[in-house]
């Protein structure tokens, strides 16, 4: 992919009034409803797998991983081509070349306002992604000609412009797009999930990003188009009964034909009669990836009091931090109980996971090899609609525009916890000081109840991409530069760390002339390094010296080349 002023600046064919197929022509295409369907199918292409979903946890707190991850680290370089940087517009073109084009159909106007609303959906979409990583951008709403100079060289336009125009976008999808349609499709539910999501995101990041005006107005669009998908009554919690098994489930087996899941609004799916597969187990495989332990103390105890007022949490070894847990977190981290430790921090059949907790939401065993899993990425769920109508209504309400209630609490948080039998999130919940030391920029007569709704997102939404954006919008960058820590141990020795009486681990200053045989050996300070040296948290990157900038690390920065062919163009603050 190219950038708009690197095809033009070639001088040559234009991306923007281009066929996107070489047979493609006005006359030849866009006769009937086919066409419309045939050219939108190429829109879902923009949907991100299972294997995106699963990395987009890595640019984030929640886990750590070996090498580190450049933008957590605040060491991203500065980028010198479009397609490094991600200002990429390519597909923009295929869009808006069909806007431009579908009147043509002879086609019902329902059938064609349809599939304009799914291009605008997509349209929508790709400019929220934009907006997010690189604040203002240039809105094409339209193909532009090769001679159109004034467009072509613009400046960027004003973010209230583009969210504003990624909103309407979105409010025609919603009223224009099918209601039902085949598994994997957009429908009406997934524009106003779209729509929710993006309202939540534009709303807190002018909240507390300081950015005046129009933050209420999205966050009243994120409660309203939440409210709107939770009242059709066509979606619910995916549950079998089975608190201990029924989250992971949900990543492992869902099928567009399992008459039991109503859970995804959209998903995207692998088969193996197509022989279409990802490669989840690989991702989750990779090298160093593994929660942090500041995610892992986020998960609440099985009777509903944060795990960071147990005495000694801070101290334990992890086959006492599993105990009495919300089931959320075995169901996302690996149990001692199943985890052949004595190969945590070198090769095994299971990988690597240099923080000691090793994720495998998403991992199927029954997979034949690393890219041959079946089991469906998920984009929108229904967890997501819940948690978004809460935390945008309790942000609402805690400005003073409106109320929130024990009911909102019942009938979004709450729902999540019954399906892992866990105690009701109250109003009444005392602030948690950690939680409250985490997020200091949050106050208010809901505090306490905002801070929870935090927690709540963080666990339910784990290793599903969304903590890095969350982030940014609730101006909590500065976490990222926080030391990342694995488990705890408490000195040098031989440690059996599942509890089955059979020592696996051994930490040592050099490797022992007589090992015993179940032992995996790691010298300290060469193999695994610890906080205090001798003891204390694995540190996965010793020397690495993060930082978080503000305001420069809140986005990301324009490329050099661009720059330099469109002096309209000014790059992003500190970069």
């Amino acid at each position: 992919m190219v950038s708009i002023l690197s095809f033009y600046s070639c001088k040559k064919d234009s991306f923007l009034n281009r066929y996107p197929v070489s047979s493609l022509t006005q006359e030849n295409f866009f006769a009937n409803a086919n066409d419309l369907q045939t050219y939108s199918n190429g829109f879902y292409s923009y949907l991100p797998g299972v294997t995106s979903l699963i990395f987009g946890d890595v640019q984030s707190d929640n886990t750590e991983n070996f090498p580190f991850n450049k933008v957590v680290a605040g060491q991203l370089p500065l980028p010198s081509d479009a397609s490094t940087a991600g200002w990429t517009w390519s597909y923009l073109k295929d869009v808006n070349y069909f806007l431009q084009s579908y009147q043509k159909a002879n086609a019902t106007a329902a059938i064609k306002s349809h599939y304009a609303g799914v291009a605008r959906f997509f349209r929508a979409w790709f400019y929220f992604d934009k907006v997010k990583r690189f604040g203002d951008v240039p809105w094409y709403g339209s193909t532009i000609l090769p001679n159109d100079i004034a467009n072509l060289y613009k400046a960027r336009d004003p973010r209230q412009l583009v969210m504003d125009s990624v909103m309407a976008d979105l409010k025609y999808a919603a009223n224009n797009i099918n209601t039902t349609g085949p598994s994997g499709t957009i429908t009406k539910w997934t524009a106003l999930a779209l729509m929710a999501r993006v309202g939540l995101h534009e709303g807190t990041f002018r909240q507390y990003q300081g950015i005046a005006g129009g933050g209420q107005s999205f966050l009243k669009t994120a409660d309203s188009a939440a409210l709107a998908v939770i009242q059709s009554n066509n979606f619910k919690l995916y549950t079998t009964g089975k608190p201990n098994q029924d989250y992971q489930n949900l990543f492992l087996f869902y099928t567009p034909t399992d008459p039991q899941n109503a859970e995804v609004i959209l998903g995207y799916y692998y088969s193996n009669s197509l022989h279409v597969y990802s490669a989840a187990d690989a991702a989750i495989r990779s090298d160093g990836m593994g929660m942090t332990k500041d995610c892992m103390n986020n998960y609440l105890t099985s009777n509903g009091t944060p795990f960071t007022g147990v005495a000694g949490y801070d101290t334990m070894m992890i086959k006492g931090e599993f105990k009495n847990r919300d089931p959320r977190l075995m169901q996302t981290v690996l149990p001692p109980t199943t985890l052949a430790y004595g190969d945590m921090f070198g090769p095994s059949t299971l990988g690597k996971s240099k923080t000691g907790y090793y994720l495998f939401k998403y991992f199927d065993p029954n997979a034949l090899a690393y890219d041959s899993n079946t089991n469906a990425g998920i984009d929108f769920r229904y967890a997501e609609i819940l948690l978004i109508y809460a935390e945008a209504k309790a942000e609402l309400a805690n400005a003073g525009s409106g109320s929130f209630t024990q009911t909102d609490l019942d009938m979004s948080v709450n729902l999540l916890r019954d399906r892992v039998s866990m105690p009701h999130l109250l109003m009444s919940v005392p602030v948690d000081p950690v939680l409250a030391a985490s997020y200091s920029n949050v106050s208010g007569s809901l505090q306490n109840v905002l801070l929870e709704i935090r927690r709540e997102r963080r666990v339910e939404l784990a290793g599903e991409g969304f903590r890095y954006d969350d982030l940014m919008r609730w101006k909590n960058g500065a976490l990222m530069a926080k030391p990342f820590l694995g488990m705890y141990f408490p000195s040098i020795g031989i440690f059996d760390m599942n509890g089955d009486g059979i020592p696996d681990i051994g930490l040592v200053t050099s490797l022992p002339a007589t090992p015993i045989g179940t032992v995996a050996y790691y010298v300290v300070g060469t193999d695994v390094f610890l906080s205090h040296g001798t003891y204390g948290n694995v540190v996965v990157n010793p020397t690495l010296i993060k930082t978080f900038t503000d305001p420069k690390n809140y986005y990301f920065p324009l490329p050099t080349t661009e720059l330099l062919l469109n002096k309209n163009l000014k790059q992003n603050p500190g970069w």
